[in-house]
């Protein structure tokens, strides 16, 4: 009896063992196992894995020339819309500027761009520079890329705004406000660009100080108010003035860029200053009025005359001994290159939003003329045309 209750306690015993061992892991393992491979199993194979992003190709903007291979048949075959967008007609320097344009399309053809070229003339109105970009970007149903010179700073938005309106490209020279740049604006507005007006202020100033001994009295003939070129300019006779207190104002007022009226008021002042030593203009058509007020005092190479702008008219005069200074800002560079880097952008070879800063706002090259390297400058300017290679898009920029 007690040896059939000692068995029954051994077999109980096992099988109470057996049972802690293996019942319901089977049960739960069941479940946990796809849990333990769920991380493994929602990896994606390497094989499966998307490629890494290829990284656009790094643009050497200083070296970047036009390729007209990477050009589209497709683009080749659009009539590209091109304009100058210029305060008048009358300015000889404006005229530089409707010649690199001209130089320009000169370019498109020998690669077989399809375009036409317009002028657009706003007779110094800001409504109508305005209205004329509005009607030719939307004309050209964002095929259009314009050279701008805005009459005033405040207008430079306006344009920039007309031609992003229709998905064309625009290029300004000379003006804009200070707060606004065209990376406000894009793709659209690619560049600002200038020559150092400060610079070129200051410059001859001082070329008129040497020509006079250094001090005496003289006439400043100021450009358009609230424009920014003129402004420069004149901050850099302050500068010079600042620096050499020998130099006596004893007029000054704008001629607003126009060569009768600085005639005018130079007839008026040397009425009161006959003993008048020498004349800072802003620009060559204030400076040959003066001239001409000269030589009807008879007073025409006694009195140092200086301008900006290298006009034919000035740079003559500076050969002829009637004239002292002037300063090159190359309107036919200008002109032209604005246009070769806003083609460059409509053909797709280069993206505006993704060009440096420094490449979007910059100055261009300027030089000062004087009687020592005029001869010269009439060999490469006046007395034939001047010749540019515009597949190298930034050579304009002034490093």
């Amino acid at each position: 009896m007690k040896k059939g209750i000692l068995i029954l306690l051994v077999v109980s015993l096992i099988l109470s063992i057996t049972a802690c061992n293996t019942p319901a892991a089977k049960t739960d393992n069941s479940t946990q196992a796809p849990a333990s491979n769920t991380s493994e199993q929602s990896k994606p194979a390497e094989a499966a894995q998307p490629a890494e992003a290829s990284k656009p190709a790094v643009i050497d903007y200083k070296n970047f020339q036009i390729d007209p291979s990477k050009i589209s048949k497709e683009k080749l075959n659009t009539t590209l819309y091109v304009a100058a967008s210029v305060r008048g007609l009358d300015n000889p320097y404006i005229v530089t500027i409707i010649q690199g344009m001209d130089l320009f399309t000169k370019y498109l053809d020998s690669i077989g761009q399809k375009y036409e070229k317009q002028t657009l003339d706003s007779g110094g109105s800001n409504d109508k520079e305005v209205d004329n970009m509005k009607q030719f970007a939307a004309k050209a149903n964002g095929n259009a890329i314009a050279y701008s010179d805005p009459n005033e700073s405040a207008i430079a938005p306006a344009l920039a705004e007309a031609m992003a309106a229709s998905g064309g490209f625009i290029g300004t020279a000379w003006n804009k406000p200070d707060d606004v740049n065209p990376w406000d604006y894009d793709p659209n507005w690619v560049i600002h660009t200038s020559p150092d007006n400060v610079v070129g202020g200051y410059n001859i100033s001082k070329a008129l100080s040497d020509a006079i001994g250094g001090g005496g009295e003289i006439f400043v003939l100021e450009g358009m108010l609230g424009n920014t070129a003129a402004t420069d300019r004149a901050k850099g006779l302050e500068k010079y003035l600042a620096e050499n207190p020998n130099l006596k104002v004893v007029n000054r007022d704008t001629a607003n860029w126009d060569t009768k009226q600085a005639l005018t008021l130079v007839e008026t002042w040397l009425n009161k200053n006959p003993n008048v030593k020498g004349i800072w203009a802003a620009n060559d058509n204030m400076a040959t009025g003066a001239i001409q007020a000269l030589d009807k005092a008879g007073l025409k190479g006694k009195v140092a005359v200086v301008g900006i702008d290298a006009t034919t008219d000035m740079i003559k005069a500076i050969d002829q001994g009637f004239a002292t200074a002037t300063v090159s800002s190359n309107g036919y560079l200008q002109g032209g290159y604005t246009l070769a880097i806003l083609y460059a952008a409509w053909a797709g070879l280069i993206d505006p939003a993704q060009m440096p800063q420094e490449y979007r706002k910059f100055a261009t090259p300027s030089m000062l003329v004087t009687k020592d390297n005029v001869k010269q400058y009439i060999a490469d300017y006046i007395d034939k045309a001047p010749q540019f290679d515009f597949s190298k898009i930034f050579y304009a920029k002034a490093d």
